[in-house]
């Protein structure tokens, strides 16, 4: 099993949105309050669950910071359009030093290295924010850094920017202060959600093989293609628990999926979140709407190892 494991969820969300979340949210989760980043006009709100991992609602109070300012890791969001914008991977195993240098080893050894999608991470950077209790956590990040390589896809396939894979996200303080999971309370959902049980990747079809590659360079894991070979799935591991969880790579094969392309980029498409079975028999997965944020939402009753 690869020691990279989820870390969270990133929804770019509005003012009012943040401020007043809509009846999807709140009927479904537990919401706990977030706080204010340093040095930067952003602000958040989360869900947290019991596999250790989160969904953070990120909002810009204020203009965001300048794409050249390296000193912080977020504004790569800062040109997206509100959404189901990116998600962050970790290893609670390793220092991000160490464990962003062994991708990046992965990254460039053998003849196919990046393949060719010019990929690779930068040093890691320190984040920090205050809870609303006013104790400070402190994190870690680590983004990926593009260049310009011979598959590398044309710009227009990346929408308001280039995020076609995760960050790392790596904790300085104890994870507890920053993922309060061992908090029932906070863990426990009216929907039954207890993790992530899938991140899909919406990618061309042409260059499905290549990202397929990439993903299992950048997750340390083997990738197992599914039936009808239009994607394959990638396991990774979970902070806490056995629910498994795993990363999805999938070719846009339908005029909806192309036109998704279009409209986002290459990337992070479809989150689905592991319910607990109530033993009904009902559904095994639901779609929690079908315009807007949730309609990128699934649920679906957990598999356990």
């Amino acid at each position: 099993m690869t020691s990279i494991q989820q870390d969270h969820i990133v929804f770019l969300v509005d003012t009012p949105l943040l401020e007043n979340l809509p009846a999807w949210a709140t009927d479904n989760f537990t919401v706990t309050p977030g706080g204010y980043h340093d040095g930067q006009p952003s602000r958040n709100k989360l869900v947290i669950f019991a596999d250790g991992s989160y969904l953070e609602f990120f909002n810009w109070y204020d203009t965001p910071p300048s794409l050249d300012d390296e000193n912080f890791p977020m504004r790569f969001w800062g040109p997206k359009p509100p959404g189901l914008v990116d998600f962050a991977i970790t290893d609670t195993g390793h220092s991000a030093e160490d464990s962003v240098q062994a991708v990046n080893d992965r990254l460039t050894e053998g003849p196919d290295g990046d393949a060719d999608l010019g990929i690779k991470f930068g040093k890691p950077i320190a984040g920090s924010r205050k809870k609303a209790d006013g104790v400070e956590i402190k994190w870690k990040v680590t983004r990926p850094e593009f260049s310009k390589g011979a598959k590398t896809p044309d710009p227009e396939l990346f929408a308001n920017g280039r995020i076609d894979v995760p960050f790392f996200c790596h904790d300085v303080t104890p994870r507890t202060d920053r993922v309060p999971y061992h908090d029932k309370k906070k863990t426990t959902h009216p929907c039954g959600a207890i993790g992530i049980a899938a991140c899909e990747i919406l990618v061309p079809k042409h260059l499905l093989t290549e990202y397929v590659h990439v993903y299992c360079k950048i997750l340390g894991s083997k990738a197992e293609p599914t039936a009808d070979q239009n994607s394959y799935v990638l396991d990774v591991g979970v902070p806490e628990g056995s629910v498994r969880s795993t990363v999805v790579v999938r070719a846009a094969e339908t005029e909806q999926d192309r036109k998704r392309l279009q409209e986002r980029g290459i990337g992070f498409s479809d989150l689905v979140i592991a319910i607990k079975t109530n033993g009904s028999g009902g559904e095994a997965r639901r779609q929690l709407g079908t315009t807007g944020i949730e309609s990128t939402i699934w649920l679906e009753t957990a598999k356990r190892e």
